[in-house]
Parts: C-alpha cells; sequence; structure tokens
C-alpha cells in the first residue's frame, strides 16, 4: 500500500497530510517536493488540497509540484516501494 499526501497551502507555508499520520512543512515548493520524495510519495499519490482557513493552490504551483516530483523520480534515487519493477522493452 502506497503512502498518500494531500499538499495544503496555509499561512504562506505548504503543509503536506500524509495518510500514515505524519505531517511535513515546508516554506518552498521545490523542498516540499523533495521531502515528499524522501518519505516515499510517488508523484502520482500527491495531491493538491483546498480546506477553509487555507489558501489554494494555484494551477502553476500544483504542475510544479507534479513536475519537481517526477524529476527527483526519474534522477535515479528510487523511492521504496512496494511494488517490483518491471522491465521495459524499448522499441525503435
Amino acid at each position: 500500500m502506497s503512502i498518500e499526501a494531500t499538499v495544503l497551502l496555509s499561512k504562506n507555508e505548504f503543509v503536506a497530510e500524509l495518510s500514515d499520520g505524519r505531517r511535513i512543512n515546508q516554506a518552498d515548493l521545490r523542498q516540499m517536493a523533495g521531502a515528499l520524495h524522501a518519505a516515499g510519495i510517488h508523484s502520482g499519490d500527491a495531491r493538491c488540497d483546498w480546506r477553509a482557513g487555507h489558501r489554494m493552490l494555484t494551477a502553476g504551483q500544483q504542475v510544479a509540484l507534479n513536475a519537481e516530483m517526477r524529476r527527483l523520480e526519474k534522477q535515479g534515487v528510487q523511492v521504496k516501494s512496494e511494488a517490483p519493477a518491471r522491465p521495459m522493452a524499448l522499441v525503435a
């Protein structure tokens, strides 16, 4: 079972609430992406949400967070995964 994250913006600080109960606070969006990556969150398991009392992440911020998380995943640093990686064949 993968860990999911809900990212909010509260008082100019990004807050991620993880499905396992942890909470991550970061002032910078790139640092938030790195912290989520280090916590084992995949880019597809992070979603942005809005609640009363919080600010909504702009579309640009949401795209930037997802892109940075995907970049970290492709960088070669593997996130702990419960499912084994499937081999992939490239066809030219």
